[in-house]
């Protein structure tokens, strides 16, 4: 038997999990150089050098800042910015940079997150999602106790495919969530690395993360998240074999999203598309036509357009995807929603497959496969030459159906004429 502990146990509520340390670079020779990459000429060096300065500041004591710059350097950016024609937005975050520079040691914490805040909402709206990257980090390691921020820059660095860098900063953002009592983010971080684990494929540990935040959600009361990770779990068994959870996760999914919300259509497109890949075509079809007028980014629209016509021509509603079919090639020649050129195409070579329409759905295949190759899609280019694939042999094999078909015909009025006759049987020939 043991002996008792001298030592007296820590009572619960004062245990600290530490906040574990971040990655703070990405795959780039050098820190924040993506911003270079980004944002073209002399504006995208002044902000690579605003993130140095930003990191730089963080990482000094409060005690040494004041000799942080050289006493001409604020000038010097002050010259630089008025040189460049900068988006108005930049204006004022760029000043806060300037300043910095003037007054490290004077300067509040909280206007220079706000600052790298709107930088980063800036670069984020424009695509530069490196540069985006590198603000909001920069914000967080001005404001180290944020949980929130910790969370924006998992996120960022998740769609950026930097998962160790994303994981980390989840990671952080979770502790330090715990510790505030930020409930919302706590679910949300659970959330965004169960995002992460489902893209690099690990579905038992996204799962695991997504019954986190649900589990939290409920906990707290979060409707909306509670919605999402009821989502996500629904998408986790559609990856691992549809078994019959899937459509509970979907049906608890909608309880808890509720009817007016917006992520109902999302939920929407990927239970009509499960019904697709399940042969429920009627279904998918009544779904999928009830999602248009909720999607307008060209994009999305022709994502849409396609799930119809792929469930019409499952379903055998040959007019209905005529019809689509025509609408979303002229969505597609206006040189709109090339993002989901490829995906719409090839989802409409399966539904001329389905109405045996071998022409139009080896057409269909082929624009795919083009689309895809032009984007460098991979995953949609290999899809779309295993649809030309089976397209071409199913064509081939109804053709020689059909061939077989007229044969035995012909051989049927052969008999059928022979045997009307009468008469002395012919002469030799």
């Amino acid at each position: 038997m043991p002996m008792p502990s001298s030592r007296p146990a820590v009572p619960a509520a004062r245990r600290r999990t530490r906040v574990p340390p971040a990655l703070t670079r990405g795959p780039e020779a050098m820190p924040a150089l993506g911003i270079v990459d980004e944002v073209a000429g002399e504006l995208g060096v002044v902000l690579w050098r605003c993130a140095r300065d930003v990191v730089l500041w963080a990482s000094t004591p409060p005690a040494r800042r004041s000799g942080l710059f050289t006493g001409t350097a604020a000038e010097r950016r002050t010259r630089q910015l008025e040189a460049l024609s900068i988006d108005p937005e930049l204006a004022a975050p760029l000043a806060v940079m300037a300043r910095v520079l003037e007054s490290p040691a004077a300067i509040p914490e909280r206007l220079l997150v706000n600052a790298c805040r709107r930088l980063a909402l800036w670069a984020e709206q424009q695509g530069h999602l490196a540069t985006a990257l590198e603000f909001t980090q920069a914000g967080a390691l001005v404001a180290p106790e944020s949980a929130a921020l910790a969370y924006a820059v998992g996120r960022l660095a998740r769609r950026r495919a930097e998962y160790d860098r994303a994981e980390s900063w989840y990671a952080r953002a979770i502790v330090q969530a715990r510790r505030g009592g930020e409930h919302g983010v706590y679910a949300r971080a659970y959330s965004g690395i169960g995002n992460l684990y489902y893209q690099r494929g690990n579905f038992p540990a996204a799962k695991r993360a997504y019954l986190r935040c649900l589990k939290a959600s409920d906990r707290f009361g979060l409707d909306e998240l509670r919605g999402s990770a009821y989502h996500d779990l629904f998408g986790v068994e559609l990856e691992t074999g549809a078994g019959p959870a899937t459509e509970v996760f979907a049906e608890l999914a909608l309880s808890a999203y509720g009817a007016n919300s917006r992520a109902v259509a999302r939920l929407a497109f990927d239970v009509a598309y499960h019904w697709i890949l399940r042969g429920r075509f009627s279904e998918a079809l009544r779904v999928a036509q009830a999602l248009a007028p909720h999607f307008h980014a060209a994009a999305e629209r022709a994502l849409v357009l396609s799930m119809i016509g792929r469930s019409a021509g499952g379903a055998g509603e040959a007019a209905t995807f005529r019809d689509v079919a025509g609408r979303l090639d002229e969505l597609l020649r206006s040189g709109v929603g090339e993002d989901s050129a490829a995906r719409a195409l090839l989802g409409l070579a399966f539904g001329a497959a389905s109405l045996a329409d071998w022409e139009v759905a080896e057409s269909y295949a082929e624009r795919a496969m083009d689309a895809g190759r032009d984007r460098r899609e991979g995953k949609i280019v290999l899809a779309a030459e295993a649809a030309l694939d089976s397209i071409r042999r199913r064509s081939a094999m109804a053709r020689a159906q059909q061939a077989a078909r007229r044969t035995l015909d012909l051989a049927d009025r052969f008999v059928s004429a022979l045997e009307v006759q009468s008469g002395p049987p012919l002469a030799a020939v």
